[in-house]
């Protein structure tokens, strides 16, 4: 039967009314997986390839079909999507169907009304859309309510699934679809919806994941529905500028061409320019602004990041997605998922793109009409931040092409990054439960916990020695019957950033004349100039108590006051990166200047033996006078080696590395002097050691430990997690080893 044939006649009226032509392929497809399987589905499909429709079409026609089954009975689809905005966004999209439907759509965060949520919690029917931190809400603040919400949920849709997968806040999301499951007696389908795959084996298993393994709590397992045909076509173009050009010296040479990426004639009309930190937005967005003021075009450029305020940033999507004319928005990650914002004719990129998943996401934002993805990726080299001095290669172009290339001929993005023991997500859970289900027995608690999917590979030892940590600081309480909270995880409890598991980011709020601009991260002094929503502001006062910044215009000259942090590298991108510096093949994308810096960085990896040897000689030890070395004699001054180390690993090889030489009798093995990390991708090493006797002994030392016996000093280890202040030691060395650490990156060290 033709899949069309097979919707609701509501809905191919709507389809009808709508003027389409016909079904894309993505969606023929999901139709038959969701009506005529039982596994969840994973959808994967380009940006604006109707994945939306693909997955509600077949599922709306589902709760037609079963109507007089479920009337009463709930909600029944439960939508969970990492944004508001993206909330939002699909509630319009779908609203007008869903009127037709009779089916009643509920939006659940924190713009939301109040009464509004009411409504829902006193009638609960429909469709639910939500995030995972208001979904941890309900579950908290309304236990009583969660089995008659939730009884007759028959399909859990969770959008831009790769935003989820390998992130903490992907663990909480399926502890909380566990513990509705548990709750209300329901075992709902799952339908994951993505645009950015490089595993998908990897995003079948998260997607079915439960406590008892990757294939789903009853054995059901997830299929894939994923998009058919060539695709896209794809256009890049790759610029490189030399801040120290001495024919063109300074970043005018870098801005204007931007501006006429943007600007120029026959050129796009609507374009997003991604920027890895929000300063970079904003001084984007700031000096494009001044050079669009002598052409009358001021107003054409917009900002959108998380400090933005969030009617400033609608107003922004509202600008792409519905002006006539052109717009260019500077924007960071928030952009990067599939909110709604319409045709956009080219993306551009400063800088090297965080990661390859990120690459793909961001190309995937234009061509919707077209069929032609377009990105101009442009960069600014500052020689005086290449390090190391002596053999200055051009790292962000090399890690630019790397990711290019990895993906054009491999299809390759990163995959979920292994974290086998979230312990500072188990004290979030452990509170939310006994806050949310009240008074529970050591025994029923562990049982309930250690359900929960992301804490299969916990141990019952360990989660009686956080249990036990957990009532020493009074966290938890013991009573005669079990365990409650206690006064202090009360606090932390109530307090409604308990929500979200990634840590709080103090805020400021920015206001000029009462207006909130939006809000940063930093406290600037008063005096001083800032830059927030592309322009320029002057400090003029701090309230402290209520964190608030009070601005007033400023003529521009602001100066840099805060930037992002910066994104882990993958080890294969690394090496594809020392792949490129061998290889003598040509880039098409690439413009004169930048072909001519890669010519530049092959013939200095070539003369400088860096591609025969990961470790370049020095004549100098400790040439730099920010690389210490040692004066108590040992090693020996006259014995000194110094050398340039250059292991080409990813983030998580090098924190591994690192930590493994800062052991203290390995430093010793090493005949350590001095050391020092000159990039992402080098070290400085100053040895008593030539560089074979090094590399023999680091070798011997890196293949004989395991990661469970490597020793971590508690005090050194950074607390990334939001309740990490609230393991013991040996959970948070544990925790430190299983999830930061990986013996297994070092074995393909050159």
């Amino acid at each position: 039967m033709d899949p069309y044939s097979r919707l609701a006649p509501e809905i191919r009226e709507y389809i009808y009314e709508k003027k389409w032509q016909h079904l894309r392929p993505v969606q023929e497809a999901a139709i038959a997986a969701v009506l005529d399987r039982d596994e969840h589905i994973l959808i994967a499909a380009g940006t604006a390839s109707g994945k939306t429709e693909a997955a509600f079409f077949p599922v709306l026609s589902r709760l037609l079909l079963d109507a007089g089954q479920t009337v009463g009975r709930g909600v029944q689809v439960l939508y969970i999507g990492p944004l508001k905005a993206l909330i939002n966004d699909q509630a319009e999209r779908l609203g007008d169907l869903l009127n037709i439907l009779g089916i009643p759509l509920w939006r659940w965060h924190g713009d939301v009304d109040g009464s509004r949520k009411k409504k829902l919690l006193d009638n609960p029917a429909g469709i639910l859309e939500i995030t995972p931190e208001s979904l941890e809400a309900i579950l908290l603040r309304h236990p009583e309510q969660v089995q008659s919400l939730f009884r007759g949920l028959a399909f859990i849709i969770l959008d831009e699934v790769h935003a989820f997968m390998g992130s903490e806040r992907g663990d909480q999301v399926l502890c909380q679809i566990k513990r509705i499951e548990d709750e209300a007696a329901v075992l709902p389908r799952r339908i994951g919806l993505s645009a950015t795959l490089g595993n998908y084996g990897e995003a079948l298993a998260w997607l079915a994941s439960s406590g008892g393994g990757p294939q789903g709590g009853k054995g059901r397992s997830a299929v894939l529905v994923e998009e058919s045909g060539a695709g896209k076509k794809i256009r890049l173009a790759l610029d490189y500028f030399n801040y120290m050009d001495p024919t063109a010296p300074g970043d005018g040479p870098f801005y204007r061409a931007l501006y006429r990426q943007c600007r120029t004639t026959n050129l796009p009309g609507k374009c997003i320019i991604f920027t890895n930190s929000r300063l970079d937005a904003e001084e984007t967005i700031g000096r494009l602004r001044e050079m669009g003021r002598g052409q009358g075009e001021e107003e054409l450029f917009h900002i959108h990041h998380g400090s933005i305020a969030a009617a400033l940033r609608e107003e922004t999507e509202e600008r792409l997605r519905s002006h006539e004319g052109p717009a260019v928005v500077a924007a960071t990650a928030t952009l990067e998922l599939g909110i709604d914002i319409g045709e956009l004719d080219r993306i551009i990129q400063i800088g090297p793109p965080v990661s390859a998943a990120g690459f793909v996401q961001r190309l995937g934002r234009s061509g919707r009409r077209s069929g032609r993805s377009e990105m101009y990726f442009t960069m600014l080299e500052d020689p005086g931040e290449i390090r190391p001095p002596e053999l200055p290669l051009p790292w962000p172009l090399l890690r630019t092409i790397a990711v290019i290339e990895l993906y054009l001929k491999e299809k390759w993005t990163e995959g979920i990054e292994k974290r086998p023991l979230p312990f500072s997500l188990l004290c979030h859970q452990i509170l939310s439960m006994l806050s949310s289900l009240g008074e529970h027995t050591v025994a029923d608690l562990e049982r309930r916990a250690l359900s929960l999917p992301p804490f299969k590979y916990v141990s019952r030892e360990d989660f009686r020695l956080l249990l036990s940590s957990l009532l020493q600081n009074g966290i938890i309480e013991k009573t005669d019957r079990g365990l409650i909270t206690g006064l202090w995880g009360e606090r932390i409890v109530g307090h409604y950033s308990f929500f979200s598991v990634f840590p709080d980011e103090s805020e400021y709020r920015v206001s000029a004349n009462g207006r909130e601009l939006g809000r940063v991260n930093f406290l600037p002094p008063e005096g001083s100039s800032i830059i927030l929503g592309g322009r320029y502001w002057l400090v003029d006062g701090i309230d402290y108590a209520k964190k608030t910044i009070a601005v007033s215009p400023a003529e521009g000259g602001g100066s840099r006051v805060w930037r992002g942090g910066g994104a882990g590298i993958h080890t294969r991108i690394v090496r594809r990166m020392k792949a490129l510096l061998a290889s003598g093949e040509d880039y098409a994308y690439l413009s004169a200047a930048a072909r001519e810096r890669m010519a530049e960085a092959r013939s200095l990896a070539r003369e400088s033996g860096l591609l025969a040897d990961n470790c370049i000689p020095l004549e100098r030890p400790g040439a730099r006078p920010d690389c210490p070395v040692r004066e108590d004699g040992d090693p020996p001054r006259n014995k000194r080696y110094g050398f340039l180390f250059f292991p080409w690993l990813g983030t998580r090889g090098m924190r591994t590395l690192l930590h493994i030489l800062d052991i203290p009798e390995n430093r010793a093995a090493l005949r350590l002097a001095g050391l020092y990390r000159e990039n992402e991708f080098c070290l400085r090493i100053v040895s008593a050691l030539d560089i074979p006797a090094f590399k023999a002994e680091l070798a011997n030392i890196t293949g004989s430990p395991d990661a469970d016996s490597l020793p971590v000093d508690p005090e050194k280890i950074p607390l990334t997690g939001k309740y990490d202040y609230l393991l013991p030691p040996e959970l948070l060395c544990k925790q430190y080893r299983a999830n930061m650490l990986d013996l297994d990156e070092l074995k393909g060290m050159d």
